[in-house]
C-alpha cells in the first residue's frame, strides 16, 4: 500500500504551519509584549496628521500608528517590553493632478522630532496595555 497525502491532511499541515508562522511574526516568543495607544500634542495642541513611530534601532524592532483628527493613535501590533525612540512622521502628501496646487501644510512638529536619528524622545513600553501620552518638546 502506498502512502499518499490527502487534501484534508495537506490543508491541516499547511494550517499548522501558518499558525506557527503567525505566532513567530507577532512576537509571541515568550517575552512580555505590550500594546500602545495614546495622544500626541505639540505646544498643548493635538497633532492631527502624520504617524507616530516607536523604534528600537539596536534590535530592529518598531511599530507605527496613524494620528487621527484628535491627536490619538494606536500602534499596529505589539512590541516587546522595553525603551523605544519616538518620532512623528509628517503625513504623505496627496497626489494632485498636474497644475493643481497643494494645500498648505499644517504639520508643525519640529524637524528634530521627525527622524529616528535626531529625536530625543523616548517612551517605555511595558507588558500589557500602555496608554502613552506624547508631548513633543519645543
Amino acid at each position: 500500500m502506498t502512502s499518499s497525502i490527502t487534501f484534508p491532511r495537506l490543508r491541516r499541515a499547511l494550517g499548522g504551519a501558518l499558525v506557527l508562522a503567525a505566532l513567530v511574526l507577532s512576537g509571541c516568543t515568550g517575552k512580555p509584549t505590550g500594546t500602545v495607544s495614546g495622544k500626541v500634542t505639540y505646544k498643548g495642541q493635538p497633532v492631527t496628521s502624520g504617524e507616530v513611530q516607536f523604534i528600537d534601532q539596536s534590535k530592529g524592532l518598531g511599530a507605527s500608528g496613524k494620528l487621527d483628527g484628535s491627536g490619538n493613535y494606536t500602534l499596529e501590533g505589539q512590541l516587546p517590553a522595553g525603551t523605544y525612540k519616538v518620532y512623528i512622521q509628517p503625513p504623505i502628501p496627496e497626489q494632485l493632478p498636474p497644475g493643481q496646487k497643494p494645500k498648505p501644510s499644517t504639520f508643525t512638529v519640529p524637524l528634530k522630532y521627525q527622524n529616528a536619528d535626531t529625536t530625543t524622545m523616548t517612551k517605555e513600553v511595558k507588558a500589557g496595555k500602555n496608554d502613552v501620552t506624547i508631548e513633543v518638546p519645543n
